[in-house]
């Protein structure tokens, strides 16, 4: 167990040096400075200090490319952080955006020696037919197609080898990171990040799971078997493993492919609004959707149905936050932005007093202007995610299923205007909205809530009394004990040990000085030059300590 956990943090040691060295190449120096890592640079680099770098290039684009040479884990967080301009600011935000895993492909050695590590079976045992290049690779995973023994044409979806142990070794350091970014950096203690590192946390494990992928997957197979216009393959479970998942295979082309469609024939407009019905549907009524609905996971088949792929992101919706999400909409399309308010006020996070009527005021000025625009030119995902921000602005955090909702449906809304621009998605959301409200309005629902706030209300009377005896226990046995939080204590903490560990270093080099001045005017000892070894050396100790202690000094920009 010692030498695992000593191994461990050797790795992370080595990670976050690696770490270091990109943001320093990128420009970020000053980053790696006030996060106190520069312990984990090379000496030559803390005395030389920022590295050159292209100077025509925008901090955005430079931190853009520095987590794409860090590799999945950051190019994922990017994208995450792409939709949080509220976070990273609009300039990040849109350069983020650009992140794609472009990711060469494991070899096909590799990709035999995988499957024959997870099934225990040689790919001539298991399929007929499996193609060489695949169809599709990304940093997580890659697909190819195949033929099994009975004839069926499917895709096999296979984890690269190694990259679970990749990806949690850099959640490790990303914490690590967020760690030192809330002790060191005033600025990032408000912004909750650790519930974004949870989430993102979270998200990227799950989509390593593709046990958990496939019953997505099924789950909403389930879901739409009675929408004939809605194709999910199916998993074949006799062959799909914790790393590898066979589906069937779905022919069909993109959305985004106008020329493709154009080749089978769709009916565009159908398409979208067969898109816009799913995905609304998934939202309010299934409570479970498909979060990354870009075209690639989209095909749309010769015999004219919309297929879904890839459900490695997958969003939950509780019943409650349906009906809030039922709510704002209704809010939105009513134009009552009072309820608008209250609504994110009631599923967000307040940690103070909110100024309602600021808040209704500024989602007045960026809502408004949408309805003097045609009623197929109103972005739900759009309209979501600067409710979002403005609510941030007012110190509202909402739910990281709500922001990850904005983003699902922002990129969902991208394909149905380029598929059809006429489409109404309103149209389609209304019915499933009514449907939800008539489901609220329900007798029998509100009877099963006044029975359970009955239950709540006997449990908290019966533990009542017992819980005030505790307390008064306590007090009587002088036990009770209460406990305060200082804010910013830790950091002022840290800043004293910098300030005495450096005047510690200033009394040792005065001492220095002071005492091979003694020696040297003594002259007793070993000589050298005339001088006494012990005088010179003493003098010679105290200047390399003096420049390294004006070295950091200057470094950290605090004379």
């Amino acid at each position: 167990m010692r030498l695992s956990r000593l191994a461990q943090t050797y790795m992370l040691a080595g990670r976050l040096r690696e770490i270091v060295g990109v943001f320093s190449s990128h420009g970020f120096w000053h980053f790696v400075r006030d996060l106190r890592l520069t312990g984990y640079a090379p000496i030559a680099k803390r005395i030389r200090g920022p590295l050159k770098y292209d100077e025509a290039l925008t901090a955005p684009e430079r931190l853009r490319l520095a987590m794409e040479e860090l590799g999945p884990t950051f190019v994922k967080l990017g994208q995450l952080l792409s939709a949080r301009p509220d976070i990273v600011g609009e300039p990040f935000a849109a350069e983020f955006e650009k992140l794609r895993e472009k990711v060469a492909p494991i070899s096909f050695e590799k990709v035999e020696r995988a499957i024959h590590s997870e099934t225990g079976k040689t790919l001539e045992e298991l399929f007929e037919y499996f193609e060489e290049e695949p169809l599709a690779s990304a940093s997580i995973a890659q697909v190819h197609r195949a033929r099994l023994k009975d004839g069926r044409k499917v895709a096999v979806k296979i984890r690269r080898p190694g990259i679970g142990k990749i990806i949690n070794l850099d959640l490790s350091v990303l914490q690590l990171l967020l760690t030192a970014a809330e002790r060191y950096v005033e600025e990032t203690r408000e912004l909750d990040l650790h519930v974004i590192l949870d989430e993102f946390s979270r998200s990227l494990r799950r989509e390593l799971d593709f046990f958990l992928e496939a019953s997505n997957s099924e789950r909403l197979r389930r879901e739409t078997a009675k929408e004939g216009d809605i194709l999910i393959p199916e998993v074949l479970w006799d062959y799909t493993t914790e790393s590898i998942i066979v589906f069937e295979e779905v022919e069909g082309v993109s959305p985004t492919d106008d020329a493709a469609l154009a080749a089978i024939g769709a009916d565009r407009s159908k398409m979208a609004s067969v898109l816009a019905r799913s995905v609304i549907k998934q939202v309010l009524i299934d409570g479970v959707f498909h979060a990354d609905l870009h075209g690639g996971n989209i095909r749309i088949t010769a015999d004219g149905r919309l297929a879904l792929l890839d459900f490695g992101a997958i969003g939950y919706l509780s019943e409650e936050m349906r009906e809030s999400i039922g709510n704002l909409l209704f809010s939105v399309i009513s134009r009552d932005y009072a309820a608008l308010v209250e609504e994110f006020v009631r599923i967000g996070y307040c940690e103070e007093v909110v100024d309602e009527r600021a808040f209704e005021r500024d989602l007045r000025e960026i809502i408004e202007p949408y309805y003097g625009r045609p009623l197929g030119d109103l972005r739900i995902g759009e309209i979501l995610g600067e409710g979002i921000r403005i609510g941030l602005r007012h110190k509202v955090r909402v739910p990281p299923e709500l922001v990850m909702l904005g983003r699902t449906m922002l990129v969902a809304e991208g394909v149905i205007r380029h598929l059809d621009p006429k489409t109404v998605i309103l149209n389609e959301a209304l019915p499933f909205a009514q449907k939800l409200l008539l489901k609220r309005l329900d007798p029998r629902r509100h009877m099963k809530l006044m029975q359970k706030a009955l239950h709540d209300y006997r449990d908290m009377g019966q533990r009542f009394p017992s819980q005030v005896s505790r307390i008064l226990q306590r007090i009587l046995e002088s036990r009770l004990s209460i406990d305060f939080v200082h804010k910013g204590y830790d950091n002022m903490l840290s800043e004293m040990d910098r300030v005495t560990n450096r005047l510690s270093l200033s009394i040792v080099i005065g001492a220095l000085i002071v005492g091979s001045a003694f020696v040297t005017q003594s002259g007793k000892g070993p000589l050298l030059w005339d001088f006494p070894v012990f005088g010179i050396v003493g003098f010679l100790l105290a200047g390399v300590m003096g420049l390294g202690l004006a070295i950091v000094i200057l470094r950290s920009g605090k004379l």
